[in-house]
């Protein structure tokens, strides 16, 4: 027998050898042949080095995958198409003298393996992986023994976590029961969160609270998804309020033109009365202020100011207001309008109550009215500056609204507090054009006001808290050109 038969019978057994026993066909060197690089399911073209000017071939249990011929130094490149992990190649070098040397590939799986029930990940030179890899845009963590994670994972201080599939997860996530955060790179977040245009809060845990939370010295409501609310709350039978930065109000609040009362732990009072400092409100069972008591220092006008209802009515505003001014300086003060009284030919000549006081303040021994608001208004801005508030001509709810806020009104009104009829009125020709006017004329501070009453304190009946029906005193301020002040 020819010594070179015997040599590929040996090599026949030795090949034979290795697909019955895998774990020996892992060799990727020996002797004779090198491989440059690990053989994996990718691989396309084997390279590596032998003796110079070898027949390399490339076998697989299908029969020849490929073969080349090495250069004179050794090195060669067999083009194979891919081969499935696991698969045995035989690797031969024929140096063309009876030699014929042999090696066993196992060709190693790239990408995703599960083995042993773990998935594992392997690169493209068939390492398994560890840490951080990208797979298909999606992000992955391999533990130190190339374990895939699934679950949360803290590493450097900060939690992350991962499907089920591996993938870490980011945006809004339900695990155990809770929702958590996760930003774009994965970490979970804490604190307050802007999230599709709503804030939400998230505990040092990670997990969304709902209901009241407390951050610092506020509170805030989150609603049964963890959205921020602002506005009116109902919860546990109790009404709340919140500001539009979620922050939980107490105290007295304004809202569409009503004022409420917050107790100190911000549910809404309603069905009683308030003391708010010296003044009472009452607050309906809808909650809002339905009935004010002002406690305003009433003056009298008697007997120094005999028509001097409007600058007295002014002082116990600017009393209310802090300011400690006298009747009687105001009285000096307050525009005068000089024309004086004639009667000719019937027609009656004298001032506008317009343009200023019209007349003698201090007798009824001599002609003389009063004075509206214009005038008014323009001696309280001497004394609050930018803070006076000439409404007159508005709706009589405006009063209220003033009332709730715990100011007074001055108005004009009459000594009925009602309709004056017309035989008690007459017209006047004065320098700026025929005015008509009712020597009923009377000025009165309106301090509050229930579902039936307005209260005022009566400057000439030196009455504190006068009360007259809504109705008829609405009638008779209409009538008299709905002149109103009133202070912020």
């Amino acid at each position: 027998m020819q010594p070179n038969i015997w040599v590929k019978i040996c090599f026949a057994l030795i090949v034979i050898s290795f697909s019955l026993v895998p774990g020996l066909a892992t060799a990727e060197t020996n002797s004779e042949i090198q491989l440059f690089e690990k053989v994996t399911d990718q691989t396309t073209s084997i390279k590596g080095k032998t003796i110079e000017n070898a027949k390399v071939s490339v076998e697989n249990n299908q029969g020849l995958q490929g073969s080349a011929a090495a250069d004179s130094a050794g090195q060669f490149e067999v083009d194979i198409p891919k081969q499935p992990a696991g698969t045995i190649l035989t690797i031969s070098a024929d140096d063309g003298a009876y030699h014929t040397y042999g090696l066993l590939v196992s060709v190693a799986a790239t990408g995703w393996v599960q083995e042993g029930g773990h998935w594992y990940f392997y690169g493209t030179n068939g390492e398994k992986l560890t840490g951080w890899i990208t797979y298909n845009s999606e992000a992955y963590y391999l533990d130190q023994s190339g374990v895939m994670k699934t679950g949360w994972l803290l590493e450097n201080g900060k939690w992350y976590f991962f499907k089920n599939n591996g993938a870490m997860a980011t945006g809004w996530i339900q695990t155990g029961g809770k929702w958590y955060f996760l930003d774009t790179k994965g970490v979970m977040q804490t604190g307050w969160l802007l999230n599709g245009g709503k804030w939400y809060y998230l505990s040092g845990s990670g997990q969304m609270l709902t209901g009241w939370v407390k951050d610092g010295s506020r509170w805030y409501y989150m609603n049964s998804k963890g959205a921020m609310q602002t506005g009116w709350v109902f919860t546990g039978g109790k009404w709340y309020y919140l500001a539009s930065n979620g922050a939980m109000k107490t105290g007295w609040l304004l809202d569409g033109g009503k004022w409420y009362y917050l107790n100190s732990d911000g549910s809404m009072r309603s069905g009683s009365w308030i003391q708010s400092g010296k003044d009472r409100f009452y607050l309906s069972s809808k909650g809002y202020v339905s009935s004010v008591q002002l406690d305003v220092p009433l003056v009298a006008q008697m007997p120094e100011l005999p028509r001097g209802c409007e600058v007295t009515s002014l002082d116990m505003l600017l009393l209310d207001a802090g300011k400690n001014v006298s009747k009687m300086t105001l009285a000096s003060q307050v525009r005068k309008d000089p024309t004086p009284y004639s009667k000719t030919n019937g027609q009656v000549y004298f001032g506008n109550p317009y343009s200023g006081f019209v007349g003698d303040m201090y007798t009824f021994n001599k002609p003389g009215l009063g004075v509206y608001h214009g005038p008014i208004a323009d001696l309280a801005e001497r004394y609050l500056p930018n803070r006076v508030i000439d409404f007159t001509g508005s709706s009589f709810e405006e009063i209220y609204k003033h009332l709730n806020s715990g100011k007074p009104v001055w108005v004009i009104n009459n000594v009925l507090f009602d309709t004056v009829p017309s035989q008690y009125w007459q017209t006047w020709n004065t320098p700026t054009g025929k005015i008509s006017i009712t020597y009923k004329e009377h000025s009165v501070l309106i301090t509050g006001y229930d579902s039936q009453y307005i209260y005022f304190n009566d400057p000439l009946s030196v009455t504190k808290n006068r009360k007259v029906s809504i109705s008829a005193f609405k009638r008779g301020w209409e009538q008299m050109g709905k002149q109103a002040i009133s202070y912020r």
